[in-house]
């Protein structure tokens, strides 16, 4: 079987993206020179489509050659594709859309700055999200899990949150479903999947070994296979039958994985939706079944009940 990674379903969705959009995707996985570069054309849009590469390397304090690198690095085909395109968000207003997601926190700040700086780039992650869906990728992913005999989710650390999550909702759906959390628990796993299973495959950075691994043996034993990351050219994505972006800023006390749980979540609101959308009936008996089952566990109120007044 051929192992080599080619481009999952989904990777193409941001190749029609917004240029201000496709920065900030990429931005976990740029050099530091590379994000200075990023961080200052989303602070400076419109400034930004009347400088020549050679004044943008040094507003950014880059040299020339990493501009010419930064648009390879988005996909572009040169410096001109790059200015073109923020000329065309500028004139659509478009631009006032793309806030540069800047995380910084200091000591000093109050609670107040805290809540609201973390609001804006929690809500930001998730209007990026929300901008880049590739819808056709989320049907076929869906089409997969409803279809499968049985599905796999692996995923480490913050992403393994996401994967019990996803394993969670479609359980209660009558999904057929696990989520592997223990890295040799999720090998053991991948190495029993056949060509009626599926995998999904959560990992913010896509370059997470163990959650790759898992996913390349599930692959090699012809399972379909699922990616959720932020980088469709990351290793994890690339394996994949089917890429899904997610993505998130972190801040000083926030790593990125842990900031993209907003987006994850999103998606697996979505996927979650769609699937049960595909099944209906079963879905509705399954949540009405489930439902009852767990509110028979709760706890009653022990305080007496009150006397109506008289």
């Amino acid at each position: 079987m051929n192992t080599h990674p080619t481009p999952a379903a989904g990777a193409e969705a941001t190749r029609g993206a917004l240029i201000t959009d496709r920065i900030q995707l990429a931005l976990p996985r740029l050099s530091q020179a590379h994000q200075h570069i990023a961080h200052y054309i989303l602070g400076n849009i419109e400034q930004v489509t009347h400088l020549s590469a050679a004044q943008l390397a040094t507003a950014a304090g880059v040299s020339q050659p990493s501009v010419t690198r930064f648009c390879q690095a988005l996909g572009l085909a040169s410096y001109q594709a790059l200015l073109l395109g923020l000329a065309e968000e500028v004139g659509h207003g478009n631009a006032t859309l793309n806030r540069p997601l800047v995380g910084g926190l200091s000591p000093d700040d109050s609670l107040e700055q805290v809540a609201n700086t973390l609001t804006r780039l929690d809500i930001d992650a998730m209007e990026l999200v929300a901008r880049q869906l590739d819808f056709a990728a989320i049907e076929a992913a869906a089409q997969m899990i409803a279809g499968a005999r049985h599905t796999d989710v692996y995923g480490v650390g913050a992403s393994g949150l996401i994967a019990q999550e996803l394993e969670l909702r479609l359980f209660r759906l009558g999904v057929p479903i696990r989520a592997w959390v223990e890295t040799h628990a999720a090998a053991t796993s991948a190495a029993l999947r056949s060509s009626s299973d599926a995998i999904v495959a959560i990992s913010a950075s896509g370059r997470t070994r163990e959650t790759y691994e898992a996913l390349l043996t599930g692959k090699e034993r012809g399972a379909k296979t699922i990616a959720l990351t932020s980088d469709p050219a990351s290793p994890v994505a690339l394996v994949a039958d089917v890429h899904l972006t997610t993505m998130g800023t972190g801040t000083t006390y926030r790593t990125a994985s842990f900031a993209a749980r907003h987006g994850q979540l999103l998606l697996v609101d979505i996927l979650y939706t769609r699937i049960a959308q595909l099944d209906h009936d079963r879905a509705l008996e399954a949540v009405a079944a489930t439902a009852h089952i767990v509110t028979n566990h709760r706890v009653r109120d022990a305080r007496p009940a009150q006397k109506d007044a008289e």
